[in-house]
């Protein structure tokens, strides 16, 4: 038998998970709980990683030449996943060697490299849905040509099908910062609404921009727009105020947020700080230093990283 404990309105909470009556709660209770099962199953299987070696009943799972590797960075509001196998140099010539010049090639070892992307994005100014894609290329001295393709579910070039390229990118050869032993796949240059998928093996790294679709954008700001409506939580408001401010670089809008966070209550150090830099961006230096000025006799030394950096503006934007 299920007891609900601390609940105001039972009937609400029935009405809300769509159960008819409180005699038949234990039926119904054990329903949902089986659904909620369910759900929390198939949300778990999406995020899970992924390993060839230790899925496959026909094989031991054991350490491989090319270890399994996965690699996520959060752009807007999702996830971008990369899982991949990562082969390594062992002394040979790879670029125009072991890998030809002009030949299709998976972009890592064994199983497809698989790019998961958990919404609509951009990659280098082409529109690219959600969904899940085998990523390979066809290497060149100066430049990749790197296809996003639908079979998710082959086995590196052998299962290789042009037909089945949805995308295809050029992209510039650059010399890596630094040999680079094992394949390595991974994200650089994010912030808010963008990054840069970058793939680095041996002395070559080639680099791939992202950022979230014009259309998911709008979603999420007027979400944004939504959240700060009178009822939003001070810091909400004060979280929306700061993406304005770094992402828009609409001054006036963030600035006008947030001070409505200040009059809903939230008048923390932080706050004050980012006043602060929103006036000096509108070149308002006076106010920028008096808003600094309140962030600094709310702050401390025990927060170190905040305390000297709201000391150094208040030096910086006053000269």
């Amino acid at each position: 038998m299920v007891v609900l404990n601390r609940v105001s309105n039972p009937e609400k909470c029935l009405i809300a998970w769509n159960i008819p009556s409180l005699k038949n709660i234990t039926f119904y209770t054990m329903k949902h709980l089986m659904l909620l099962l369910i759900a929390c199953f198939c949300f778990l299987s999406t995020y899970a990683q992924v390993d060839p070696v230790k899925d496959d009943p026909f094989r031991i799972n054991r350490p491989t030449t090319s270890q399994r590797g996965e690699v996520s960075q959060k752009i807007g509001i999702n996830f971008v996943r990369v899982n991949y196998g990562r082969p390594n140099v062992k002394g040979r010539k790879i670029f125009d060697g072991l890998l030809k010049y002009g030949k299709v090639w998976r972009v890592g070892a064994d199983n497809q490299t698989i790019l998961d992307l958990q919404a609509n994005y951009t990659f280098a100014g082409k529109d690219v849905p959600k969904g899940k894609y085998a990523l390979y290329a066809i290497p060149t001295k100066d430049q990749w040509k790197i296809y996003l393709n639908k079979d998710v579910d082959g086995w590196g070039q052998y299962s290789y099908r042009e037909k089945l390229n949805a995308f295809e990118f050029d992209v510039p050869v650059e010399k890596a910062p630094e040999f680079t032993e094992t394949f390595t796949i991974g994200f650089m240059n994010s912030s808010l609404n963008k990054g840069t998928l970058y793939i680095q093996w041996e002395n070559v790294r080639v680099k791939l921009p992202i950022e979230v679709s014009a259309n998911d954008k709008k979603r999420m700001e007027r979400l944004l727009d939504y959240v700060t409506s009178e009822r939003a939580r001070a810091y909400n408001t004060y979280l929306v105020s700061e993406y304005y401010f770094l992402e828009k670089k609409d001054y006036p809008k963030a600035l006008k947020l947030i001070r409505t966070a200040m009059e809903k209550g939230n008048k923390a150090f932080y706050t004050y700080y980012l006043e602060g830099e929103i006036l000096y961006a509108m070149g308002k230096k006076k106010e920028a230093v008096a808003a600094a000025k309140n962030a600094e006799k709310l702050s401390s030394e025990k927060n170190p990283e905040w305390y000297w950096k709201i000391k150094k503006a208040i030096t910086n934007w006053g000269k």
